[in-house]
Protein backbone atom coordinates (compact mmCIF):
# COMPACT_ATOMS: atom_id res chain seq x y z
CA UNK A 1 0.00 0.00 0.00
CA UNK A 2 1.38 3.38 -0.44
CA UNK A 3 1.50 5.88 2.22
CA UNK A 4 0.71 8.91 0.36
CA UNK A 5 1.51 11.35 3.41
CA UNK A 6 5.40 10.15 2.82
CA UNK A 7 4.87 10.36 -0.78
CA UNK A 8 3.38 13.98 -2.28
CA UNK A 9 4.08 12.65 -6.09
CA UNK A 10 2.09 9.44 -5.83
CA UNK A 11 -0.86 11.48 -4.78
CA UNK A 12 -0.19 14.28 -7.23
CA UNK A 13 -0.09 11.80 -9.76
CA UNK A 14 -3.82 9.80 -8.44
CA UNK A 15 -4.73 13.01 -9.09
CA UNK A 16 -3.40 13.32 -12.58
CA UNK A 17 -5.25 10.04 -13.36
CA UNK A 18 -8.71 11.12 -12.02
CA UNK A 19 -8.63 13.98 -13.59
CA UNK A 20 -7.43 12.33 -16.85
CA UNK A 21 -10.47 9.82 -16.64
CA UNK A 22 -13.21 12.26 -15.79
CA UNK A 23 -12.47 14.66 -18.38
CA UNK A 24 -12.06 11.47 -20.59
CA UNK A 25 -9.12 11.36 -22.05
CA UNK A 26 -8.53 7.34 -21.60
CA UNK A 27 -12.13 6.79 -23.84
CA UNK A 28 -9.83 6.78 -26.88
CA UNK A 29 -9.25 3.38 -26.10
CA UNK A 30 -13.13 2.07 -25.42
CA UNK A 31 -14.13 4.08 -28.24
CA UNK A 32 -11.97 2.13 -30.97
CA UNK A 33 -13.92 -0.86 -29.46
CA UNK A 34 -17.40 0.87 -29.45
CA UNK A 35 -17.75 4.44 -31.04
CA UNK A 36 -21.29 4.23 -31.43
CA UNK A 37 -23.75 4.19 -27.95
CA UNK A 38 -27.35 3.33 -28.68
CA UNK A 39 -30.14 4.83 -27.02
CA UNK A 40 -33.79 3.94 -26.91
CA UNK A 41 -36.87 6.03 -25.16
CA UNK A 42 -40.43 6.71 -26.40
CA UNK A 43 -43.05 9.07 -25.46
CA UNK A 44 -45.70 6.22 -24.58
CA UNK A 45 -47.42 7.34 -22.06
CA UNK A 46 -48.18 4.89 -18.26
CA UNK A 47 -50.07 2.45 -20.55
CA UNK A 48 -50.97 2.00 -23.61
CA UNK A 49 -53.96 -0.17 -25.38
CA UNK A 50 -54.16 -2.27 -28.42
CA UNK A 51 -54.63 -0.28 -31.50
CA UNK A 52 -52.53 2.75 -30.21
CA UNK A 53 -49.06 4.63 -31.67
CA UNK A 54 -46.58 6.41 -30.10
CA UNK A 55 -43.59 7.22 -31.04
CA UNK A 56 -39.61 5.31 -30.33
CA UNK A 57 -36.58 7.38 -30.63
CA UNK A 58 -33.07 5.65 -31.23
CA UNK A 59 -30.63 8.07 -30.05
CA UNK A 60 -26.74 7.57 -31.64
CA UNK A 61 -23.90 9.03 -29.81
CA UNK A 62 -21.07 9.00 -32.19
CA UNK A 63 -17.65 9.06 -30.63
CA UNK A 64 -15.51 12.41 -31.99
CA UNK A 65 -13.62 11.67 -35.19
CA UNK A 66 -15.64 8.27 -36.22
CA UNK A 67 -18.79 9.05 -38.33
CA UNK A 68 -22.10 6.30 -39.07
CA UNK A 69 -23.73 5.70 -42.58
CA UNK A 70 -27.12 6.81 -43.12
CA UNK A 71 -30.06 4.44 -44.18
CA UNK A 72 -30.13 6.16 -47.09
CA UNK A 73 -26.40 5.32 -47.98
CA UNK A 74 -26.13 4.23 -52.07
CA UNK A 75 -24.99 1.24 -52.92
CA UNK A 76 -21.60 0.62 -54.34
CA UNK A 77 -19.85 1.95 -51.03
CA UNK A 78 -19.94 1.83 -47.52
CA UNK A 79 -22.79 0.08 -45.53
CA UNK A 80 -26.18 2.00 -44.87
CA UNK A 81 -27.87 1.45 -41.19
CA UNK A 82 -30.15 -0.69 -41.34
CA UNK A 83 -33.13 -0.37 -38.57
CA UNK A 84 -36.07 -3.28 -38.22
CA UNK A 85 -38.61 -4.56 -35.81
CA UNK A 86 -38.16 -8.81 -35.44
CA UNK A 87 -41.06 -10.53 -35.67
CA UNK A 88 -42.99 -12.11 -32.98
CA UNK A 89 -43.88 -9.31 -30.71
CA UNK A 90 -46.83 -7.02 -30.12
CA UNK A 91 -45.41 -4.12 -31.84
CA UNK A 92 -44.81 -2.82 -35.79
CA UNK A 93 -43.90 -0.20 -38.05
CA UNK A 94 -46.55 2.09 -38.07
CA UNK A 95 -45.13 4.41 -41.11
CA UNK A 96 -41.65 5.05 -42.64
CA UNK A 97 -38.29 5.84 -39.81
CA UNK A 98 -38.02 9.76 -39.87
CA UNK A 99 -33.80 10.00 -40.29
CA UNK A 100 -31.81 13.08 -39.69
CA UNK A 101 -30.60 15.50 -42.65
CA UNK A 102 -27.58 13.49 -42.90
CA UNK A 103 -23.45 15.14 -43.63
CA UNK A 104 -23.16 14.43 -47.62
CA UNK A 105 -19.57 14.18 -48.54
CA UNK A 106 -17.38 12.48 -51.67
CA UNK A 107 -15.47 10.01 -50.73
CA UNK A 108 -12.24 9.34 -52.96
CA UNK A 109 -12.10 5.72 -51.67
CA UNK A 110 -15.77 4.47 -52.72
CA UNK A 111 -15.45 7.11 -55.82
CA UNK A 112 -19.09 8.59 -54.93
CA UNK A 113 -20.70 10.21 -52.50
CA UNK A 114 -21.55 9.37 -49.21
CA UNK A 115 -24.39 10.40 -46.35
CA UNK A 116 -22.85 10.33 -43.29
CA UNK A 117 -23.91 11.27 -39.50
CA UNK A 118 -21.63 12.77 -36.67
CA UNK A 119 -21.46 13.81 -32.95
CA UNK A 120 -25.41 12.59 -32.61
CA UNK A 121 -28.12 11.20 -34.96
CA UNK A 122 -31.72 10.43 -33.66
CA UNK A 123 -34.34 8.39 -35.33
CA UNK A 124 -37.83 8.70 -34.84
CA UNK A 125 -39.95 5.56 -34.99
CA UNK A 126 -43.88 5.78 -35.43
CA UNK A 127 -45.10 2.38 -33.60
CA UNK A 128 -48.39 1.11 -33.45
CA UNK A 129 -49.82 -1.59 -30.85
CA UNK A 130 -50.89 -4.53 -32.58
CA UNK A 131 -54.97 -5.45 -32.43
CA UNK A 132 -54.45 -8.42 -30.66
CA UNK A 133 -51.78 -7.42 -28.27
CA UNK A 134 -51.92 -9.31 -24.68
CA UNK A 135 -52.10 -7.09 -22.00
CA UNK A 136 -49.16 -6.23 -19.31
CA UNK A 137 -45.74 -5.53 -19.68
CA UNK A 138 -44.53 -6.07 -22.93
CA UNK A 139 -41.42 -5.38 -24.38
CA UNK A 140 -40.61 -3.75 -27.99
CA UNK A 141 -37.21 -4.41 -29.58
CA UNK A 142 -35.50 -3.29 -32.18
CA UNK A 143 -32.68 -4.27 -34.54
CA UNK A 144 -30.03 -2.03 -35.68
CA UNK A 145 -27.38 -3.05 -38.21
CA UNK A 146 -24.54 -0.48 -39.28
CA UNK A 147 -20.96 0.51 -39.64
CA UNK A 148 -18.70 2.95 -38.31
CA UNK A 149 -15.86 4.39 -39.80
CA UNK A 150 -13.04 7.19 -39.25
CA UNK A 151 -10.71 8.36 -41.42
CA UNK A 152 -8.35 5.17 -41.11
CA UNK A 153 -10.21 2.34 -39.85
CA UNK A 154 -13.92 0.82 -40.29
CA UNK A 155 -15.42 -1.41 -37.80
CA UNK A 156 -17.14 -4.65 -39.06
CA UNK A 157 -20.55 -4.55 -39.72
CA UNK A 158 -22.54 -4.50 -35.83
CA UNK A 159 -25.75 -5.45 -34.83
CA UNK A 160 -27.64 -4.47 -31.55
CA UNK A 161 -30.77 -4.69 -30.12
CA UNK A 162 -32.22 -1.97 -28.26
CA UNK A 163 -35.14 -3.06 -25.86
CA UNK A 164 -37.79 -1.20 -23.66
CA UNK A 165 -40.65 -2.29 -21.83
CA UNK A 166 -44.12 -0.86 -22.76
CA UNK A 167 -47.18 -1.67 -20.46
CA UNK A 168 -49.93 -2.87 -22.45
CA UNK A 169 -53.90 -1.67 -20.45
CA UNK A 170 -55.12 -4.77 -18.88
CA UNK A 171 -51.67 -5.43 -16.59
CA UNK A 172 -52.15 -6.86 -13.31
CA UNK A 173 -49.83 -3.56 -12.39
CA UNK A 174 -51.16 -1.54 -14.92
CA UNK A 175 -50.01 1.73 -12.53
CA UNK A 176 -45.91 1.23 -13.25
CA UNK A 177 -44.38 2.88 -15.53
CA UNK A 178 -42.68 1.32 -18.29
CA UNK A 179 -38.72 1.73 -18.53
CA UNK A 180 -38.73 4.39 -20.96
CA UNK A 181 -35.23 4.47 -21.56
CA UNK A 182 -32.54 1.68 -22.60
CA UNK A 183 -29.46 1.57 -23.28
CA UNK A 184 -28.52 -1.04 -26.07
CA UNK A 185 -25.04 -2.06 -24.03
CA UNK A 186 -26.76 -5.41 -22.55
CA UNK A 187 -28.47 -6.52 -25.43
CA UNK A 188 -25.21 -5.83 -27.87
CA UNK A 189 -24.97 -8.75 -30.71
CA UNK A 190 -21.53 -9.04 -32.46
CA UNK A 191 -19.89 -11.48 -34.12
CA UNK A 192 -16.72 -10.67 -30.96
CA UNK A 193 -18.13 -10.63 -27.76
CA UNK A 194 -15.94 -8.95 -24.67
CA UNK A 195 -15.97 -12.77 -22.88
CA UNK A 196 -15.08 -14.45 -26.32
CA UNK A 197 -13.06 -12.32 -28.17
CA UNK A 198 -9.08 -13.71 -28.44
CA UNK A 199 -6.35 -11.43 -28.57
CA UNK A 200 -4.88 -12.66 -31.14
CA UNK A 201 -1.51 -14.00 -32.35
CA UNK A 202 1.61 -12.44 -30.93
CA UNK A 203 4.76 -11.29 -31.97
CA UNK A 204 6.93 -14.39 -32.53
CA UNK A 205 4.38 -16.41 -31.67
CA UNK A 206 3.65 -20.13 -34.36
CA UNK A 207 1.09 -19.89 -36.67
CA UNK A 208 -1.78 -22.96 -36.44
CA UNK A 209 -2.19 -24.93 -39.79
CA UNK A 210 -5.74 -23.49 -40.64
CA UNK A 211 -7.60 -24.25 -43.95
CA UNK A 212 -9.32 -21.86 -46.53
CA UNK A 213 -11.20 -21.45 -50.06
CA UNK A 214 -10.19 -19.24 -52.54
CA UNK A 215 -12.46 -17.43 -54.87
CA UNK A 216 -11.63 -19.81 -57.68
CA UNK A 217 -13.57 -22.80 -55.11
CA UNK A 218 -10.10 -24.08 -54.37
CA UNK A 219 -9.06 -25.48 -50.71
CA UNK A 220 -6.22 -24.14 -49.61
CA UNK A 221 -3.74 -24.73 -46.26
CA UNK A 222 -1.69 -22.65 -44.83
CA UNK A 223 1.14 -24.62 -44.56
CA UNK A 224 1.25 -24.44 -48.50
CA UNK A 225 2.98 -21.31 -47.92
CA UNK A 226 6.11 -22.54 -45.73
CA UNK A 227 9.26 -21.33 -46.90
CA UNK A 228 7.55 -18.13 -47.62
CA UNK A 229 7.10 -14.96 -46.27
CA UNK A 230 3.46 -14.45 -46.01
CA UNK A 231 1.36 -11.16 -45.56
CA UNK A 232 -2.12 -12.15 -44.39
CA UNK A 233 -4.86 -9.07 -45.06
CA UNK A 234 -7.66 -9.31 -43.82
CA UNK A 235 -9.95 -6.67 -45.72
CA UNK A 236 -13.56 -6.36 -46.62
CA UNK A 237 -15.47 -4.15 -49.73
CA UNK A 238 -17.13 -2.07 -46.90
CA UNK A 239 -13.63 -0.99 -45.55
CA UNK A 240 -12.52 2.13 -47.30
CA UNK A 241 -9.18 1.90 -46.11
CA UNK A 242 -8.65 -1.67 -47.12
CA UNK A 243 -9.44 -0.34 -50.75
CA UNK A 244 -7.01 2.40 -50.32
CA UNK A 245 -4.40 0.26 -49.55
CA UNK A 246 -4.63 -2.05 -52.52
CA UNK A 247 -2.44 -0.21 -55.01
CA UNK A 248 0.39 -0.24 -52.37
CA UNK A 249 -0.18 -3.83 -52.39
CA UNK A 250 0.42 -4.51 -55.77
CA UNK A 251 3.45 -2.52 -55.61
CA UNK A 252 5.03 -4.55 -52.95
CA UNK A 253 3.31 -8.04 -54.83
CA UNK A 254 4.97 -7.10 -57.80
CA UNK A 255 8.43 -5.62 -56.11
CA UNK A 256 8.75 -9.01 -53.74
CA UNK A 257 6.57 -11.99 -55.09
CA UNK A 258 9.52 -13.62 -56.86
CA UNK A 259 12.20 -12.78 -54.01
CA UNK A 260 9.66 -14.83 -51.39
CA UNK A 261 6.33 -13.10 -50.45
CA UNK A 262 3.04 -14.40 -50.49
CA UNK A 263 0.20 -12.37 -49.67
CA UNK A 264 -3.55 -13.85 -48.57
CA UNK A 265 -6.28 -11.68 -49.05
CA UNK A 266 -9.17 -12.75 -46.45
CA UNK A 267 -12.53 -11.52 -47.63
CA UNK A 268 -13.62 -10.66 -44.30
CA UNK A 269 -17.10 -9.27 -45.17
CA UNK A 270 -19.63 -10.38 -42.43
CA UNK A 271 -16.36 -10.10 -40.26
CA UNK A 272 -18.85 -8.76 -36.58
CA UNK A 273 -21.99 -11.13 -37.62
CA UNK A 274 -23.12 -13.81 -35.85
CA UNK A 275 -24.45 -16.78 -37.71
CA UNK A 276 -27.92 -16.56 -35.85
CA UNK A 277 -28.07 -13.05 -37.04
CA UNK A 278 -26.30 -13.13 -40.54
CA UNK A 279 -28.10 -11.53 -43.37
CA UNK A 280 -27.50 -14.00 -46.35
CA UNK A 281 -28.81 -10.90 -48.56
CA UNK A 282 -25.95 -8.78 -47.22
CA UNK A 283 -23.45 -11.66 -47.60
CA UNK A 284 -24.57 -12.42 -51.20
CA UNK A 285 -24.19 -8.69 -52.11
CA UNK A 286 -20.54 -8.06 -50.62
CA UNK A 287 -19.29 -11.61 -51.95
CA UNK A 288 -20.52 -10.49 -55.29
CA UNK A 289 -18.56 -7.11 -54.75
CA UNK A 290 -15.53 -8.31 -53.69
CA UNK A 291 -14.73 -10.74 -56.52
CA UNK A 292 -15.34 -7.56 -58.66
CA UNK A 293 -13.22 -5.18 -56.62
CA UNK A 294 -10.46 -8.27 -57.31
CA UNK A 295 -10.60 -8.43 -60.64
CA UNK A 296 -11.22 -4.84 -61.58
CA UNK A 297 -8.48 -3.21 -59.51
CA UNK A 298 -5.69 -5.98 -60.41
CA UNK A 299 -5.48 -8.03 -56.66
CA UNK A 300 -3.83 -10.78 -58.29
CA UNK A 301 -3.04 -12.69 -54.90
CA UNK A 302 -5.05 -15.77 -53.92
CA UNK A 303 -8.18 -14.44 -51.78
CA UNK A 304 -10.05 -16.42 -49.34
CA UNK A 305 -14.23 -16.39 -49.20
CA UNK A 306 -15.73 -14.91 -46.50
CA UNK A 307 -17.16 -18.20 -45.14
CA UNK A 308 -13.72 -19.32 -44.53
CA UNK A 309 -11.56 -16.64 -44.03
CA UNK A 310 -13.68 -15.06 -40.98
CA UNK A 311 -13.72 -18.26 -38.46
CA UNK A 312 -9.46 -17.47 -39.17
CA UNK A 313 -9.86 -13.75 -38.20
CA UNK A 314 -11.43 -14.34 -35.40
CA UNK A 315 -10.44 -17.55 -33.93
CA UNK A 316 -6.72 -17.46 -34.61
CA UNK A 317 -5.98 -13.68 -35.32
CA UNK A 318 -8.33 -11.96 -33.24
CA UNK A 319 -9.42 -9.85 -35.74
CA UNK A 320 -11.73 -7.07 -34.43
CA UNK A 321 -11.01 -4.11 -36.76
CA UNK A 322 -10.09 -3.35 -40.39
CA UNK A 323 -8.04 -3.23 -42.05
CA UNK A 324 -5.55 -5.82 -40.11
CA UNK A 325 -2.41 -7.13 -41.99
CA UNK A 326 -0.10 -9.56 -40.65
CA UNK A 327 3.36 -10.23 -41.41
CA UNK A 328 4.26 -13.47 -41.18
CA UNK A 329 8.11 -15.48 -41.63
CA UNK A 330 9.20 -18.03 -43.53
CA UNK A 331 9.04 -20.70 -40.41
CA UNK A 332 5.32 -19.28 -40.13
CA UNK A 333 5.79 -17.76 -37.48
CA UNK A 334 4.75 -13.90 -36.74
CA UNK A 335 6.86 -11.24 -37.45
CA UNK A 336 4.99 -8.32 -37.19
CA UNK A 337 0.77 -6.81 -37.17
CA UNK A 338 0.76 -4.03 -39.64
CA UNK A 339 -0.01 -0.55 -38.45
CA UNK A 340 1.01 1.62 -41.38
CA UNK A 341 2.02 0.73 -44.51
CA UNK A 342 5.41 2.66 -44.21
CA UNK A 343 6.09 0.09 -41.64
CA UNK A 344 5.44 -2.86 -43.90
CA UNK A 345 7.79 -1.21 -46.47
CA UNK A 346 10.53 -1.17 -44.05
CA UNK A 347 10.27 -4.50 -42.83
CA UNK A 348 9.94 -6.52 -46.39
CA UNK A 349 13.03 -4.47 -47.45
CA UNK A 350 15.32 -5.54 -44.49
CA UNK A 351 13.75 -9.10 -45.16
CA UNK A 352 13.69 -9.60 -48.72
CA UNK A 353 16.02 -7.08 -50.61
CA UNK A 354 18.77 -8.42 -50.73
CA UNK A 355 17.31 -11.58 -52.58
Amino acid sequence: MINLALRPSGFLLILLFAFVALTGQTAGAQDVLDPIRWTIKTDAPLSVKPGDKFNAQLIAAISEGWHLYSPDQPPGGPLPTRIKLPEGQPFKLADEIDSPAPQVTFDPVFKMETQIFEGEATFTLPIAVAANASPGKQTLSVNVSFQSCNATRCLPVKMVRLTTDIAITGAQNSNAAPSSTTNAGSETKTGIRASSAQSGLGVGAQVPEFSFTDFNGKPHKFSEYRGHYVLIDFWATWCKPCLADIPHLKELYTKYHERGLEIIGMDSETLGQEEGDADPEFAKETQARARTIVSTRGAVWTHATAETAVPVAVKIFGVESLPTKILIDSQGKVIARIEEGSELDQLLAGLLAGK
